[in-house]
């Protein structure tokens, strides 16, 4: 990684995470992630004390059912109610559940009961990723600071992976498995303290894209639509879901690995996980230079392949501290695969579709993981574990192999739109939006042009349009003479449209200019925010008080 990209990239994270609301997301992500990890390997051992691997697959087949029920529901909740409302209650839901079970526990309750807890924040969690992900383009304010606040997720979801499988597996081999579940309930009650009252520039980003208080139960011909549009992000989800599937055996896997292969115990399950963690950590510092890349598909290529690759080294020898090793890999292209995978289905996918396309992968991921848990006990019988790590690890890379040439479908035009949002950004008008908005500018502008001497507007005409221009310079003047000169990144017919007056200036292309026409109706709408409004207001007023005496 050069100095050249992590300089603009370690910027750019800067910049997200100095935004109060990324930060507060971010931090209730990594307590959640924590707490979750630290769960998934507290009922792992008492799941593995009181059945053995047949407990643990069954386990993982519990938890990921109500997942699959549960994720597409997220775009229900996000048309009905605001989306830090929906985290805040998730994030409470989960730490009831914890709780429950850390009562459960104590009190020898039938382990039956904790698998019960287990389903409920599972499916309470599955909700939280999709809805997160359709709400970052909503606080990023471009295609870079995505990228930065996706890197951020993955980082946050690094040290949660790492540090609560570590503490779980301290705390269940010191204290035993009920305190260790109270430490989680605090983690999930954290999560939700930090997400409580996040603000959105603008109302409808709030709730995804959707019109606030509508109503709309997922159907399955929406799931159908959203793949058939939309065909490299679908690609994308496809290749997810099977890495999903991996996941799903490598959880039996990692236990039986620990106990029985490995012979490093049941603290054993809580390191192997945490090397995972450690190395998502690694991969998302790592990730900061897919900052400003346009190479995404390929890195996304590359790191769905790395993800299984190292369970071949694991089957062939296994040896405790290669183990490790290999699964800090795995957690490298674990990061790398979010990064990019997300930033993908974000950027290929419209604001409007953005929270059921999340919300169906992640019921996908749920069957996925649920394929694999189920799949695991039988694959081990069949083959053993050695056998099973090494098909296992040499799947992904098969997979990535065939599909890149349809995921690279992403990364066509992104040049092109990137180009446009920057130009967007220059303006004083558009920078305070946030990449939603900008977005549908982007979508709805027309390319237009003049040569040197056209009118581009007329002193008293309607105003129905503004006028952004990329290349060359107008000249703006009334009756009382020139105004102003204005070149790239600048616009003009702002002033009739936030008034509703008639035209206040003529202007005329003082060379040859191209630029874009965005008609009133989007741009009223992309400048009705706060933030935005308060710089249209400062800049019309600054305008309608300019006169040749003041030049």
């Amino acid at each position: 990684m050069g100095a050249g990209s992590v300089g603009p990239a370690a910027g750019a994270l800067r910049d997200v995470m100095r935004s109060s609301a990324i930060r507060r997301i971010e931090i209730a992500w990594t307590a959640g992630t924590a707490a979750d990890w630290a769960f998934l390997v507290i009922l792992l051992v008492v799941a593995y004390d009181a059945g053995g691997a047949f407990a643990v697959g069954l386990l993982g087949a519990i938890r990921v059912l109500p997942a699959i029920v549960a994720a597409p529901l997220a775009t229900t909740l996000l048309e009905r109610f605001r989306g830090n409302r929906v985290l805040t209650a998730i994030n409470l839901l989960r730490a009831v559940g914890t709780l429950a079970t850390a009562i459960v526990i104590a009190t020898d309750f039938p382990i039956e009961v904790t698998y019960a807890l287990a389903a409920i924040v599972a499916g309470a969690g599955s909700l939280v990723r999709p809805i997160q992900s359709a709400l970052l383009p909503a606080l990023a304010r471009s295609p870079g600071e995505l990228v930065a606040a996706n890197v951020a997720s993955s980082t946050g979801e690094g040290i949660g992976t790492f540090v609560g499988p570590l503490l779980a597996g301290i705390l269940v081999t010191w204290t035993g498995s009920a305190a260790a579940s109270l430490l989680v309930a605090g983690l999930f009650a954290a999560a939700a303290a930090a997400v409580t009252g996040l603000r959105f520039e603008r109302d409808a980003d709030a709730h995804g894209g959707r019109m606030a208080g509508s109503y709309t139960r997922f159907q399955l011909t929406e799931a159908v639509r959203i793949l058939r549009a939309y065909p490299g992000p679908a690609t994308v989800v496809g290749d997810f879901v099977a890495q999903t599937v991996v996941r799903g055996l490598l959880t039996t896997l990692i236990v039986i690995a620990s106990i029985e292969v490995l012979e490093m115990g049941d603290a054993g399950v809580g390191l192997l996980n945490a090397a995972i963690g450690l190395g998502s950590l690694a991969g998302a510092i790592g990730a900061l230079s897919l900052v400003g890349t346009t190479r995404l598909t390929l890195v996304f290529t590359v790191a769905l392949a790395g993800w299984s690759l190292p369970l071949v080294l694991i089957g062939a020898w296994p040896i405790a501290a290669l183990a490790l090793c290999a699964l800090f890999v795995t957690g490298v292209s674990n990061a790398v695969l979010d990064v990019s995978g997300f930033t993908l289905v974000q950027r290929g996918v419209r604001n409007e579709d953005r929270v059921t396309a999340f919300g169906l992968m992640e019921g996908l991921f749920g069957i996925g993981l649920l394929v694999g848990s189920l799949a695991a006990p039988g694959l081990v019988a069949l083959l053993g574990a050695r056998g099973t790590l090494l098909v296992v690890g040499a799947s992904l890379p098969l997979l990535a192999a065939a599909t890149a040439r349809r995921v690279a479908r992403c990364g066509k035009g992104s040049a092109l739109t990137e180009e446009l949002l920057e130009l967007l950004r220059r303006n004083q008008l558009f920078a305070p939006l946030p990449l939603t908005a900008l977005d549908r500018l982007a979508e709805s502008a027309v390319p237009v042009a003049y040569e040197s001497g056209d009118i581009v507007m007329r002193q008293g005409d309607v105003g129905d349009h503004y006028f952004l221009i990329s290349e060359g310079e107008v000249v703006v003047s009334d009756d009382r003479g020139l105004l102003r000169k204005c070149g790239r990144g600048e616009g003009v017919g702002e002033i009739a449209l936030l008034r509703r007056v008639p035209r206040t200036a003529s202007v005329a292309a003082a060379s040859a200019v191209r630029g874009l026409q965005i008609d009133s109706e989007t741009f009223l709408s992309a400048v009705a925010g706060p933030a935005a409004a308060a710089a249209a207001e400062a800049l019309v007023s600054a305008r309608l008080e300019q006169s040749p005496a003041a030049r």
